[in-house]
Parts: structure tokens; C-alpha cells; sequence
């Protein structure tokens, strides 16, 4: 399986990842809380999205918190933008389809 972080980027697909050598994990990962402790990977770096997750106790912000996106991303405006923000909002009230 994939690494997918607390944002729900797919870490083996990331840049960043692969250049600076970061270790991805969901919130609920026992890595995270050292990770989050440690400046995120000793890079002096904090994810504050990774450090929201840890402390809500949440793997993945978007399947597992009631709040996203919460006005936290809005700010941060990261990993997503305001578009992308808005079209999960807006999609995440409507019901589910019924689908054989």
C-alpha cells in the first residue's frame, strides 16, 4: 500500500518526498506524534496539518474529520486550494448516489 498522509497526498508520489527524503504518515501513525515532536522528520519543518491530526487522534483529514476543510486550510491554503476546498465542501452535502 501507499504512504498517504494526514492531508491525503499519496507520499510516494510527492516531490518533496522524494527530494528531501520525508517520512509520511497519517495521524494516527505512532510515528506521527515524534514526527510532530521533532519539527516533522528533523527538517525544522512542522506540518500543522499533521500536527491538527495528532491531536483530533485522525488518520486522514478529509475521510476522517467532520470539519474539512476546516478555515485551518482555508488559511494555509495548503495542500489545496480555495477552488478545490470549495468543490469538496459543496460535494461532501450531497447525498450518496444509489448505484448498483
Amino acid at each position: 500500500m501507499e504512504h498517504v498522509a494526514a492531508c491525503g497526498i499519496c507520499c510516494d508520489v510527492c516531490g518533496l518526498n522524494e527530494k528531501l527524503g520525508c517520512v509520511c504518515s497519517s495521524g494516527t501513525e505512532d510515528i506521527a506524534k515524534e514526527k510532530v515532536n521533532t519539527e516533522w522528520g528533523g527538517k525544522g519543518v512542522l506540518c500543522l496539518v499533521l500536527d491538527c491530526a495528532v491531536r483530533r487522534g485522525i488518520a486522514h483529514c478529509m475521510r476522517d474529520c467532520n470539519e474539512f476543510p476546516c478555515q485551518k486550510y482555508y488559511e494555509w491554503q495548503f495542500p489545496y486550494g480555495k477552488d478545490y476546498l470549495e468543490m469538496h465542501k459543496q460535494r461532501n452535502k450531497q447525498e450518496k448516489p444509489n448505484r448498483p
